[in-house]
């Protein structure tokens, strides 16, 4: 009777001892990593009045996005981690006295990145990666000029042949980052206090 208990406390220690592992190898089969690729961009859009009567608008795109994505098949509700970084001194709005302002206002000698932590993607049920292709509404952590806030982004998803595309856009306030809104080409006045955000990231899924 005392060598039968001891072989099943020796199996159940066994048990405890794989148990883990065999988790741990699952949760890492299920997880997908992708890469973002040189094909992506940020970029912003503001409307600046001119002469204080016409308005026109700007846009300032940016090529140096890197970054990363998880994607992790939880079972249910699937996990999803990204963390972006933005070289904050690389917009480029086709007008270099403009760009060396938006260089300026964002401190980029003092702030060289901008950086967006994903927090969570609504809407997303049980769909694995590969079934994705509709739009979500994706929360996280933006920051820029020393400012950290919490964005709402909604984007759209495809992924198509080890590819995942997102793209999104949002609005955002100069004020809100600290930021006093530029003056509008060499005018007393400000531009207005508003500007939009927009992604457009292009991931490949790494082997």
């Amino acid at each position: 009777m005392i060598k039968t208990k001891n072989h099943i406390n020796g199996i159940l220690f066994l048990l405890f001892l794989i148990i883990p592992y065999a988790s741990l190898a699952a949760s890492e089969q299920d997880t997908v990593r992708f890469t973002i690729a040189p094909e992506s961009e940020v970029y912003y859009t503001a409307v600046v009045r001119i002469a204080f009567v016409a308005t026109s608008t700007v846009r300032g795109i940016n090529n140096d996005v890197e970054g990363t994505i998880e994607w992790i098949d939880t079972g249910s509700r699937p996990v999803v981690h990204a963390y972006l970084t933005i070289d904050a001194s690389k917009f480029d709005s086709g007008n270099r006295t403009r760009d060396r302002d938006v260089r300026n206002i964002l401190n980029a000698d003092e702030y060289p990145e901008i950086t967006f932590e994903l927090q969570a993607i609504l809407g997303l049920d049980d769909k694995k990666v590969t079934d994705i292709e509709d739009g979500y509404i994706a929360t996280g952590l933006l920051t820029a000029h020393g400012v950290t806030k919490e964005i709402t982004v909604p984007v759209r998803m495809k992924y198509e042949d080890g590819t995942l595309t997102v793209e999104g856009s949002t609005s955002s306030t100069y004020t809100g980052f600290g930021i006093d809104p530029p003056r509008v080409a060499g005018f007393v006045s400000r531009a207005p206090d508003e500007l939009r955000l927009h992604v457009r990231l292009i991931a490949t899924r790494e082997k």
